[in-house]
């Protein structure tokens, strides 16, 4: 049969079998390998021997130490999923490295001609892979009783939590309300009915304009039944089912006291335990002593219990104490931005031993692979920023992208 012939065939058969046959004229390998297994190649080698391998399933790093048409598998040794005589499932196509593959490979035929070689070769650039934050929940739980009226620096202990968070131009909620599911809680207990009285906004993205409704008709009343109050919350906050972490940011002005006894403020041991029962539940619990009222004893331990540690752990939680505006103002940003999540997931999945050929840009600069400062990959189809990387972009507005070789990643959901 002529070279022209044989084109002429395979372009009838690639209309058929498209994938198989596009594979089958670049690859090697096969599934399982043996010394003397021949492999169709464009070098016309024969063999693992012929690709200057004494064996099939030789040890290897990286996949650049295995021969074309072979990758280096997840036990160390040199292996292909896919080959001439092994396809790959519909949907997917053989890459160079004998892996199955959705990414953007595109196979590319060349050099068909009557003259005496007809080769074809795989064209395959990197994958842009899109990236989604996983995005954070926090319900803020403000004290609502009649101490915060008391003078804060020129305006009431409540205007000044209120426009920390609110205040159309600087409110952390108006500012990050795309980047993270805000809700609401105001809790006292004034005496008139069930307790705690509860003031809540549901929890969702973008609800500035739906807090504000609510918060800016409120005002101070009652008492600080704090325990019941964190537990009454724990509902709303079980109610999202999307990943990413969940937090209380609890501000409070008095030490706690409880519904059964509004006076005197002896509900400590109840709010430690409401905070105990939030974090089994999957929900950090940080607090802001707004004023001096609240004993530094009772915020450390509610600090240590809203994140899991001890009351007593000799290594203690950091907790808030805001003497003024100011330093309200950058207690919640301290906590909210730091809530803002430094992992994303991948719209595909790095293959085994592939990791390292990542690149990751945060705002054009490239990001080293399991560097303290850089990035990691939690699973498959996870990212993780570190260090330095990950302080940066809980402030601010960043760009991140990350590219794959088309045969280090499977577009699309994890499989």
């Amino acid at each position: 049969m002529s070279n022209r012939e044989l084109s002429s065939g395979l372009k009838r058969l690639r209309a058929i079998f498209p994938a198989a046959i596009a594979v089958g004229l670049i690859l090697g390998g096969a599934g399982s390998c043996s010394s003397d297994e021949t492999h169709a190649l464009p070098s016309g080698a024969t063999g693992c021997a012929g690709l200057g391998l004494d064996v099939c399933g030789v040890a290897c790093a990286n996949d650049s130490t295995c021969a074309e048409g072979l990758h280096c598998g997840p036990n160390g040794t040199c292996a292909a999923d896919c080959s001439a005589t092994t396809p790959c499932p519909a949907g997917s196509v053989c890459s160079r490295k004998g892996r199955c593959t959705s990414g953007d490979a595109s196979i590319v035929e060349v050099g068909v001609s009557d003259g005496p070689q007809t080769e074809a070769t795989e064209a395959c650039g990197d994958v842009s892979v899109a990236v989604t934050k996983v995005i954070p929940t926090v319900m803020v739980l403000i004290d609502q009783s009649g101490s915060m009226t008391t003078d804060f620096g020129g305006k009431t202990r409540w205007n000044a939590a209120r426009d920390a968070l609110m205040d159309p131009t600087t409110g952390i909620i108006h500012q990050l309300q795309a980047e993270v599911r805000f809700g609401l809680a105001l809790y006292t207990n004034d005496g008139k009915g069930s307790c705690p009285d509860l003031t809540k906004v549901a929890i969702a993205l973008n609800n500035y304009a739906a807090i504000q409704k609510v918060y800016g008709a409120a005002g101070p009343k009652g008492d600080t039944p704090t325990g019941e109050s964190i537990q009454a919350i724990l509902p709303d906050l079980a109610a999202v089912t999307e990943p990413g972490p969940k937090l209380i940011v609890l501000a409070t002005d008095g030490e706690p006291d409880t519904c059964a006894v509004p006076n005197p403020q002896t509900g400590q041991p109840q709010a430690i335990a409401a905070a105990q029962a939030a974090y089994a539940q999957g929900v950090w619990t940080y607090v802001i002593g707004v004023g001096s009222d609240v004993g530094a004893a009772h915020l450390q331990n509610m600090a240590n219990a809203g994140v899991g540690k001890p009351v007593n752990d000799p290594a203690p939680a950091p907790y808030f104490v805001a003497n003024n505006p100011s330093q309200l103002y950058t207690a919640f940003q301290n906590i909210i931005n730091g809530a803002r999540s430094c992992v994303y997931n991948l719209n595909g999945t790095v293959q085994p031993g592939m990791e390292s050929q990542g690149s990751v840009l945060l705002d054009g600069t490239p990001l080293g692979f399991n560097d303290s400062n850089g990035w990691k990959l939690n699973n498959p189809s996870q990212i993780e920023l570190v260090g330095a990387s990950c302080e940066a972009i809980q402030t601010g507005d960043h760009a991140l992208t990350v590219t794959f070789p088309c045969d280090a990643v499977t577009v699309g959901p994890p499989r």
